[in-house]
């Protein structure tokens, strides 16, 4: 409890129990605000490590989303120089958010990596559907954040199709499951991270 009030009061920070970097420079950062877009980030990093064991990943958490602003645009910014070394300043940037992904763009659009940050957010799809049908549907789930990250990360690009065509199947399999029984399989509805 008192690390979540530490986090909650900082509004943004490394998760070094779900980071993979080591405190050295991370080949992919993984950022996320929003329950469920953390939940569904962290369940993508835990793939990730399955089939990528050597991946540095620095997963970042925001809270508070005025700490992507410029510390000169906004009372709760962070100054260039702790934005950098949180997001780096040339390495793709993963970023998870619970709402419009406009809304990230606007509040970093000054910051120096800022064409490597890429939103996935709330694209108006879906219905009734599960909680994972619908984040699919937005690209906001766990299987296209892994996916995301073996097209972002060079690397990744020639040894990673066997994986993505694994994730893909993970896509279709969910969605025909969610449609079949009208819920999520129990290991995505009862899923805990596992360190």
């Amino acid at each position: 409890m008192d690390e979540a009030v530490e986090h909650c009061t900082k509004g943004i920070g490394i998760w070094d129990w779900a980071s993979t970097d080591d405190g050295a420079e991370p080949d992919v950062v993984m950022a996320c605000a929003g329950d469920i877009a953390t939940m569904e980030s962290l369940a993508a990093v835990q793939i990730l490590q399955q089939h990528f064991p050597d991946l540095k990943i620095r997963f970042v958490n925001v809270v508070d989303l005025f700490r992507l602003m410029p510390a000169t645009e906004h009372p709760h910014g962070l100054s260039d120089r702790d934005f950098d070394s949180l997001f780096t300043i040339n390495k793709p940037v993963i970023f998870n958010f619970h709402s419009y992904a406009s809304l990230i763009h606007k509040l970093s659009y000054r910051r120096t990596n800022h064409e490597n940050i890429h939103v996935r957010g709330y694209k108006e799809k879906g219905n009734i559907n599960t909680p994972l049908e619908l984040a699919i549907l937005n690209q906001v789930d766990r299987f296209d954040l892994a996916i995301d990250v073996i097209d972002r990360v060079r690397r990744l690009q020639p040894v990673g199709a066997h994986v993505k065509e694994w994730l893909k199947d993970q896509i279709i399999d969910s969605i025909n499951y969610a449609h079949a029984e009208g819920i999520d399989r129990e290991e995505i509805r009862n899923w805990k991270w596992i360190k």
